[in-house]
């Protein structure tokens, strides 16, 4: 494979669920959904993504996959703004390699959507979650049937949109295959990713880590850090692409176990790596909509509010009425500023103030007796997280009921903690030289037990 260009542009994705959807339900023309898509993707645009990587399961077992592409890569082809659609084939479960095959030509093939996927080097892009277990063998494969137009795609698609129904053409298409294969687990040494790599070096282009089950530089086991470096390292001395993982926060909510980041300091500190370290040519954001997992960074007000954001709504049900999940627009409006210094190389200059912040809702970490135990991982604490991103020195006051606190704040950004407790929801003032600058009033209120605990974050920002 050809090597990965040593100057190639800094480019920012975020990993799509296309298993969710944001705002609106399927409909049988497609239209409110294709309107909803090209809503998300300006909203990411407006903070410096890129593209996003369509995770797409059961291709032709779930029909809702290839649907939701077809609408996606439609609002993506009328809103015309440069905006990248690329696929994350989910190999978990039930793809198998006429999925992949189909997914590829049926999209990177077509005559609407060919300019809308992501191509490196005049090749299309196909990253995957998992899919090592099938070994070097099916991967080569996969790639000269798309490359050379083998063992062509024979089946329609169904419930698309008329542009992309139909058989795929089968036509000879370049491949960029930057897979995301969990040699060594999830916190790889490197000797783990060397020895999963020399089983792929004349197959793969390069390597995403999905590193999101840590605790990032926060004094506490695991921490994904290591792993990212070796991953970092390992790829580039062997001239491969490397993809490196930036994540808000992790809770596996069906695995019961959950992974402490600090409010925004463990994505911090994702994105200072990746910025002074290892200097990965793209990042990807996990995730922008995986609702369930708490990992979503989409400025969605509350995803329970919408009857399709998340198809497993039923397993929630029971607590979704109980404002289960949480607006994380303060994630979305501090990536912008991190976007912005790793693209550029340069700190941003911050020209005016903002305050953001984070909180768990619920102060208790145990769930109810019926429930499994939750495995807790990092510095779990009952804080507000506050990062302030200040033009100059400033003060900030936090009251949740009668109490409050306050902390002098310097120029720059800056991670704090104050003390969280129950009551009404956090109400934030910022002053300078006894001058009000803003204020704002959180969400959401805190409670010390609820039928279910809370361990996404409620987050928000201010700005003067």
């Amino acid at each position: 494979m050809a090597c990965a260009s040593a100057s190639a542009q800094r480019i920012v994705f975020a990993h799509y669920m296309l298993a969710n959807q944001d705002y609106a339900a399927d409909t049988p023309t497609g239209e409110l959904n294709i309107a909803s898509y090209e809503r998300e993707i300006r909203q990411a645009q407006s903070i410096g993504i890129d593209g996003f990587a369509l995770n797409a399961g059961g291709w032709f077992s779930e029909p809702r996959y290839i649907r939701r592409a077809s609408e996606i890569f439609e609002a993506a082809y009328r809103l015309r703004t440069g905006f990248k659609l690329m696929f994350s084939a989910d190999m978990c479960c039930s793809n198998d390699a006429s999925d992949l095959l189909d997914m590829m030509r049926r999209f990177a093939n077509n005559p609407r959507y060919s300019a809308v996927y992501f191509q490196h080097d005049g090749r299309f892009v196909l990253t995957t979650f998992a899919g090592s277990s099938r070994g070097p063998k099916f991967w080569l494969q996969l790639r000269d049937h798309l490359e050379y137009g083998t063992d062509p795609s024979l089946l329609p698609a169904p419930s698309a949109l008329a542009y992309a129904s139909g058989i795929p053409s089968s036509a000879p298409l370049p491949i960029f295959l930057v897979p995301s294969f969990f040699w060594g687990g999830e916190l790889p040494r490197t000797y783990d990713i060397h020895t999963g790599l020399s089983d792929y070096a004349n197959i793969i282009d390069g390597a995403f880590y999905w590193g999101i089950a840590g605790t990032p530089n926060l004094g506490h086991p695991p921490d994904q850090l290591p792993s990212s470096a070796a991953y970092a390292s390992t790829l580039h001395a062997a001239h491969k692409l490397y993809m490196a993982p930036i994540a808000f926060q992790f809770w596996a909510a069906n695995a019961n176990r959950y992974y402490e980041y600090s409010g925004y300091s463990g994505m911090r500190a994702l994105w200072m790596q990746a910025i002074q370290t290892t200097h990965p040519d793209w990042v990807e954001i996990i995730t922008w909509n995986d609702f369930i997992e708490g990992t979503y960074v989409s400025p969605i007000d509350d995803p329970a509010s919408y009857a399709a954001a998340n198809d497993l709504a039923a397993s929630i049900a029971p607590v979704s009425t109980q404002h289960f999940f949480h607006s994380h627009r303060g994630a979305t409006d501090l990536l912008a500023y991190f976007i912005a210094w790793y693209k550029s190389g340069r700190q941003p200059t911050l020209h005016n103030d903002t305050i953001l912040w984070a909180y768990r809702t619920v102060l208790s970490t145990q769930p109810p007796a019926n429930h499994p135990p939750i495995k807790l991982y990092g510095p779990v604490a009952n804080a507000v997280y506050v990062t302030a991103n200040l033009a100059a020195p400033a003060i900030l006051c936090l009251t949740i009921g009668s109490a409050t606190h306050s902390i002098a704040l310097p120029a720059g950004s800056t991670d704090v903690q104050l003390p969280l407790t129950p009551g009404p929801a956090p109400h934030f003032t910022l002053t300078r030289n006894d001058t009000l600058l803003t204020q704002a009033i959180g969400d959401d209120p805190i409670t010390v037990t609820a039928p279910y605990p809370d361990l996404y974050n409620s987050t928000g920002s201010m700005h003067d």
